[in-house]
């Protein structure tokens, strides 16, 4: 009796192993419908959709799908940053204006997506390094403002109290299991009625800039450490100042009837305000564009200045930040005079 019940328990006990890993390595990658890793990653698209004219890849991203396997006669390039980086088949377009100028067929992984910050970057390129590319361009400057927005004690400076996925540890970057138990019953919640064992992360309530423009400071570690990452990987970064466009007679109800004098756009615009208020707005991207700048003299790495290249005229802009499709075109073109007269390609 006692030998039978020793098999039953070893048989419960071997299949749950089982189950276990049926969910792990199957069951919920296909739930996500990405690769694993790219699904424990957390800052992916949804996969083989589009977003307004763009499509996304199985990888979750924009533009090629890519094998580790690198073709020596290709040149591999990888673009970081938010939504000003990824609207209007951004990467679909770099990679045209690419191949005219490079004398081998290039590659495009367009893995700046919308609200993604510098920590997301950072985060993606981690995942993203095994591909091995040659260039990484990088544009940030507003999204990290949204770290600002919180009271001291609620902030992290992983910026994990705004969204879940940026808590990053061993069984969360491995485990998908743990990732959903994480993000959805453990991340700003009271767990048992023990508030204080299991009082993880609060519900963060907005503050305009509680944390007085912490963002300078963690945009410049975040971009130090991404560019010490992709330098050792033997890539090129390649980092651009933010380009935006605040008119002086902008207001909230100005914007929202047109009288700003942004170009219209049949794309969704958004408000300064999102951000915060518009003197905070000003303040921080002046901040982290002077942060970029440092950073690209302190380590001598490549700068395309699109702060000063797109200037302050309205017609390349259709909100503080996003582009007209003319300016767009406009942006392309700083990218590839400043590639042409460096001879990167």
């Amino acid at each position: 009796m006692k030998r039978n019940k020793g098999y039953f328990l070893v048989y419960i006990f071997f299949t749950s192993i089982a189950i276990v890993f049926a969910f792990e390595f199957v069951i919920l990658p296909w739930h996500y419908k990405l690769p694993r890793d790219m699904a424990l990653m957390g800052f992916a698209g949804k996969p083989n959709t589009t977003l307004d004219d763009t499509p996304i890849n199985s990888m979750g991203f924009t533009g090629d799908v890519i094998d580790i396997e690198k073709n020596p006669e290709k040149v591999r390039i990888l673009t970081l940053g938010g939504s000003a980086m990824f609207n209007r088949r951004m990467t679909e377009q770099l990679k045209e204006s690419f191949n005219k100028i490079s004398r081998r067929p290039v590659e495009l992984v367009g893995a700046a997506l919308r609200t993604h910050t510098s920590m997301s970057s950072l985060i993606k390129y981690k995942v993203l390094s095994k591909y091995k590319f040659d260039y990484v361009l990088i544009y940030h400057g507003i999204n990290d403002l949204f770290v600002n927005h919180v009271h001291v004690d609620h902030f992290r400076s992983d910026y994990s109290h705004m969204v879940p996925w940026y808590r990053r540890n061993f069984l969360l970057n491995n485990s998908l299991i743990m990732r959903i138990i994480y993000n959805n019953y453990i991340w700003g919640r009271r767990i048992f009625g023990m508030e204080k064992i299991w009082y993880i992360y609060p519900q963060a309530t907005y503050i305009e800039n509680a944390m007085d423009f912490v963002s300078e400071k963690l945009l410049k570690r975040n971009i130090s450490m991404l560019i010490k990452e992709i330098k050792q990987d033997g890539a090129v970064p390649i980092l651009m100042t933010f380009a935006w466009n605040i008119p002086p007679n902008y207001s909230s109800d100005s914007f929202t009837s047109g009288a700003v004098g942004y170009t219209p756009s049949s794309y969704k615009r958004y408000p300064v305000e999102l951000w915060g208020s518009v003197e905070f707005v000003k303040e921080g991207i002046y901040r982290h564009n002077s942060v970029i700048r440092q950073i690209a003299k302190q380590h001598d790495i490549l700068l395309i200045d699109q702060e000063y290249l797109m200037d302050k005229n309205l017609y390349w802009f259709e909100d503080v930040c996003h582009f007209s499709e003319d300016g767009t075109d406009k942006f392309i073109q700083n990218v590839i005079y400043y590639l042409l007269e460096n001879r990167l390609l």
